[in-house]
């Protein structure tokens, strides 16, 4: 809002938003198929990645050649299996980010109860 107030272009901005919401609602709406493409997605990511890095690894004449060359191979192969058992990948994903959320939670927590020992006597204790 301040942006069209002083004139900025903020139409794209607008755009970006709108095709947010949009794919937040279908999202919502339809969350396997949302999982699929997010499966697919990462799948041809993952391959691609691999093969750029497969080919500059192949180019690549230093040291560390070898952990390129490999890293793209399991990169490559991520990227086969979600592919090929698109379920299992999804499974995983979710996994990872239940683990993720379970690490964050607790280390939220810890940063709290840690600011709430250091400014127990502090006027910013009052705050919280």
């Amino acid at each position: 809002m301040r942006a069209a107030r002083e004139g900025e272009k903020w139409g794209y901005l607008a755009f970006e938003g709108l095709i947010g919401i949009l794919a937040g609602l279908a999202a919502a709406m339809w969350p396997g198929l949302t999982v699929v493409i997010f499966v697919a997605l990462l799948a041809a990511w993952a391959i691609l990645t691999g093969a750029l890095m497969l080919a500059a690894g192949v180019r690549f004449a230093g040291e560390g050649r070898l952990w390129l060359i490999l890293a793209a191979i399991a990169s490559i192969a991520y990227g086969a299996v979600l592919i090929v058992a698109p379920q299992i990948g999804a499974v995983v994903l979710t996994w990872w980010i239940g683990a993720y959320a379970f690490v964050f939670g607790i280390s939220m927590l810890a940063f709290a109860l840690r600011l709430r020992t250091q400014f127990k006597n502090s006027p910013l204790g009052n705050m919280a």
